[in-house]
């Protein structure tokens, strides 16, 4: 317990610029799209808006909406992993600042790869449609989960009480979540997936194995 506040005093100023980083983003995002944020919030309960706004948005999928999002994500996602990295002291030579800005290099780079790869895989094998639904679907949901999540990542991180308890809480609900997000995911396109089963089986080897296993054999 003393180890946990000791981290978080000395700690406090660079995770405080994180956070307003995110809260400026996020007010961006709330002057310029109020409906679309309130929807995003809600995607996991109503999956309608999924649909209204793929049919608007489906010939650009990252307009300014989701750019901005895909920082407050890469944000989120890197102090999450800075917390986990912290408490199970899984590589003690990232702490810190530096340290935190290690592990957002290596999600930025983890996502571009993602990305470049789904696309590189839609032209060659012509899946273009589908893959651009499925990636529309999964960031969507991950707005959902990041909106959902930051409130608890708040808490623990200027929390000086509990903080094994606080802790046990977001790792529980950002593991749920995404359990949650991949079974929508997939329920909400089992007939694509079904009707296209090699390029499912191929796009899980290639998206979401192949980028884990570069940015690792990148940072170790």
């Amino acid at each position: 317990m003393f180890e946990a506040k000791e981290i978080i005093s000395q700690n406090n100023d660079w995770i405080t610029l994180v956070f307003l980083v995110i809260l400026f983003l996020l007010t961006i995002n709330k002057l310029l799209f109020n409906d679309r944020i309130l929807h995003s919030s809600t995607l996991f309960l109503q999956k309608r808006f999924l649909l209204i706004y793929f049919n608007k948005e489906k010939s650009i999928i990252f307009n300014l909406f989701q750019i901005t999002f895909f920082l407050i994500k890469v944000l989120v996602i890197s102090l999450i992993t800075y917390h986990v990295n912290y408490f199970f002291k899984i590589n003690t030579s990232i702490y810190g600042a530096k340290g935190y800005g290690v592990i957002l290099i290596c999600i930025v780079s983890y996502f571009l790869i993602h990305y470049l790869i789904g696309i590189f895989l839609a032209e060659i094998l012509s899946f273009q449609k589908t893959f651009r639904k499925i990636v529309y679907d999964k960031i969507n949901y991950f707005n959902n989960l990041i909106l959902w999540v930051l409130p608890f990542l708040i808490i623990y991180s200027y929390t000086d009480s509990f903080k094994v308890l606080f802790f046990n809480i977001l790792l529980f609900l950002s593991l749920l979540l995404l359990v949650l997000r991949y079974s929508l995911l997939l329920y909400n396109n089992k007939n694509l997936i079904f009707n296209n089963i090699f390029y499912f089986i191929l796009y899980l080897c290639a998206l979401e194995i192949a980028p884990f296993v570069i940015i690792l054999k990148l940072t170790i």
